[in-house]
């Protein structure tokens, strides 16, 4: 389900350029006042904003296929019985996704809502395809904005404004094969693990072709935010070179040179989570929502990521956005809310406190692991994500990742790394 980063570095200019020709076009507005597909549906204007002589026609695009677009499709018609004044169509791009939804928003057919992986909305917003959601959501009874946990609805922020809802969640945990720890005589990971005590544990078990852990898995920002750093704030100023931020990529380096964890060459070529599911590698750091207990053949734990002074974790977080040329954003609001909230009694992980609690039916083989869960959806966040973050991620990884592991001087890296980041954004 989530969509490989590395396929967006093509598309990203192009992308920007079709914008910038059709805000243009529209004369640069956010307002809404851009002709919708549906253009014979009623405005948000007069009686007819709240009073639709006919259900007001929605499409949202998503990129699930097969049996999840199944499983949506039930899901968006249970939705629409319940509706008195609007009709969610779906509209489905199981395949090069991105690059085909820029295509119907340069070309003005844009879907009213559309499924982002987070690190998109900062991109979109600030190329005006999608609309700010605040003045929208004010009357909408059903949204409770702090029932979200923080760090999921914080992806949907973009100077300030919320330009999407997250629907899913997948905190990172400490997944860990515990009949290799009682096997080896070692104490089992517990939810407040430093990463002194993940090292320390991760020494014990690599022997006899098995190693102690897997780090591809991890971005390398959340060793930053471990100390208290971070790649770029919230304002958008790179804090990348701040001591915590220094501290926490020399324990990146650190853990690295202990020896703990094969080379990235090699986990890559031997299937990473495929190591772990098969016993060659005693702890993963992987989503909370996947399926090692279905797919694995041994006890298997689960506890918080280990930490620095900051208890934290990464999340990848799935939001739907509302485009800026949807004609009703009033009743769209509404509808973007109902169906929102109607996906996070279908996913797993829900992004909501009141919808935790759900993965005891849905996912009943998580009961074991509850509280780890929980714990880490409380201090899970996702980045924060600048307009070209495409672009930004690939700086961290050719400038930063490479060279930390490589051993080169952080420092330096952070230096380097931080020039690329500067001609980006310029």
């Amino acid at each position: 389900m989530k969509k490989n980063r590395t396929a967006r570095f093509g598309f990203v200019l192009a992308l920007m350029l079709s914008f910038t020709v059709v805000l243009a076009a529209c004369g640069g507005s956010n307002n809404g006042n851009v002709p919708a597909a549906n253009s014979n549906a009623p405005t948000d204007k007069g009686e007819n904003a709240t009073k639709p002589t006919e259900k007001v026609k929605l499409k949202v695009a998503t990129w699930a296929g097969a049996e999840e677009l199944r499983e949506f499709g039930e899901l968006v018609a249970k939705v629409n019985t319940s509706a008195t004044d609007y009709e969610i169509e779906v509209q489905s791009i199981p395949a090069d996704y991105y690059q085909k939804l820029q295509t119907m928003i340069a070309g003005k057919q844009s879907p009213d809502f559309m499924w982002l992986s987070q690190e998109y909305v900062a991109q979109y917003a600030s190329l005006g395809a999608i609309a700010p959601l605040d003045e929208h959501l004010t009357g909408v009874a059903n949204y409770k904005a702090d029932d979200y946990f923080q760090g999921t609805i914080d992806v949907g922020q973009y100077k300030n404004q919320l330009y999407a809802l997250p629907w899913i969640s997948q905190p990172y945990v400490l997944y860990y094969n515990q009949d290799l720890f009682e096997k080896a005589g070692v104490a089992l990971p517990t939810n407040d693990w430093t990463w002194e005590d993940f090292i320390t544990a991760g020494k014990e078990l690599t022997k006899d072709g098995e190693w102690g852990a897997l780090l591809n898995n991890i971005p390398t920002a959340m060793y930053t935010w471990s100390y208290g750093g971070d790649v770029f704030d919230k304002e958008g100023n790179i804090k990348l070179d701040s001591p915590e931020s220094i501290k926490g990529l020399e324990m990146y380096q650190t853990i690295i040179k202990s020896g703990i964890a094969p080379a990235r060459a090699q986990a890559d070529s031997m299937g990473n989570g495929d190591m772990f599911k098969t016993g060659k590698v005693a702890m993963f750091v992987g989503g909370a929502g996947d399926d090692f207990e279905k797919t694995s053949n041994f006890k298997l734990g689960m506890v918080v990521p280990p930490h620095g002074t900051e208890k934290v974790t990464f999340s990848w977080i799935g939001v739907t956005a509302m485009a800026s040329k949807t004609k009703n954003p009033t009743i769209a609001a509404k509808a973007l809310v109902d169906m929102t909230n109607a996906i996070h009694e279908w996913k797993v992980v829900a992004p909501t406190k009141s919808g935790f609690d759900l993965i005891k039916t849905s996912r009943p083989e998580k009961e074991y692991a509850i509280e780890a869960i929980r714990q880490a959806s409380e201090v899970a966040r996702g980045f924060n994500n600048q307009p070209k973050q495409s672009e930004i991620d690939g700086a961290i990884w050719e400038k930063l990742t490479q060279a930390i592991e490589k051993g080169d001087d952080v420092n330096a890296a952070v230096k380097s790394t931080i020039e690329k980041f500067n001609a980006i954004i310029k």
